[in-house]
């Protein structure tokens, strides 16, 4: 499923570094103004090359399309076959966009633009938050597109997902994001990404029953799905419209625990910049 996913360059219009003595921004608004400024410059890439979601949004409509007649015979497993596939369709398209957020972060260890980024004593953890709020708008409206088209063709009880599907949907994109990133630290090629991004999706919708229900998996799949963020975003996705209070509360708590983990882990492998 690798392709061509870098974005071109581009000139990072950052705040220059004050000269010695000179005034930096400071006060309470200095971080949050330059997360903004990572983020416009992300939004600047993905805005570029915007064809790989676009495809994974189709794809994902088609693959919804095309598996109906298996979820409908397996419907009766665990309720409604539209409260099984649509979650775990949208979970598995949004890893397999986890590429999309790696090379954002690669391409400027590869470009020699990291240190701009790092321009004006931007932190680390400033620069990672900066990078994932755009692509967190960007994963967040994949599944809302495909959210939409279950519910208008198939029946999707959006109605009764409300905010909670709605919020988990963020969280959810959030959470790729920075697991996305931590990917795009911690590889040194374009190929050792797409390799690890690929398997990694692949891998975890399988193991997370977002393709097949777990019902009628290997018990030892069933044991090993707790242990993957697609399982909590299943869950997650599925308990908010069906009611399921509990269950929802514990995957959200799971998946933004996980998003805080990978931050972290992206945060102590990220370079500092050269002085």
């Amino acid at each position: 499923m690798a392709s061509d996913r870098t974005p071109s360059a581009t000139v990072v219009q950052l705040p220059a570094r004050a000269a010695p003595g000179g005034h930096r921004p400071s006060g309470p608004l200095a971080v949050p103004r330059k997360v903004l400024v990572v983020a416009r410059h992300t939004s600047a890439l993905l805005v570029r090359s915007p064809g790989t979601v676009i495809a994974y949004s189709i794809m994902s409509m088609v693959l919804l399309t095309v598996l109906r007649p298996m979820y409908e015979r397996l419907g009766a497993l665990d309720g409604p076959a539209i409260n099984q596939e649509a979650p775990g369709i949208a979970v598995m398209f949004t890893l397999l966009a986890l590429d999309v957020a790696g090379q954002v972060l690669l391409s400027e260890r590869i470009w020699g633009t990291w240190d701009r980024l790092r321009a004006d004593s931007i932190g680390r953890p400033t620069v990672l938050v900066g990078k994932a709020l755009p692509l967190t708008v960007l994963f967040t409206v994949q599944q809302a597109v495909l959210f939409a088209f279950a519910g208008l063709v198939y029946g999707f009880d959006l109605a009764s997902g409300s905010w909670r599907l709605a919020l988990l949907t963020v969280a959810w994109g959030w959470c790729v994001s920075c697991l996305g990133l931590a990917l795009g630290v911690w590889v040194r090629t374009q190929g050792q990404l797409a390799a690890a991004a690929d398997v990694g999706a692949l891998a975890i919708t399988c193991l997370s029953g977002s393709l097949v229900p777990l019902a009628i998996l290997p018990q030892w799949v069933s044991d090993v799905a707790p242990w993957t963020p697609g399982y909590w975003a299943l869950r997650g996705f599925q308990s908010a419209v069906t009611g399921d209070h509990a269950m929802y509360v514990r995957s959200l708590v799971v998946i933004l625990g996980l998003s805080l983990l990978a931050l972290l882990l992206a945060s102590l492998r990220a370079p500092r910049a050269s002085r």
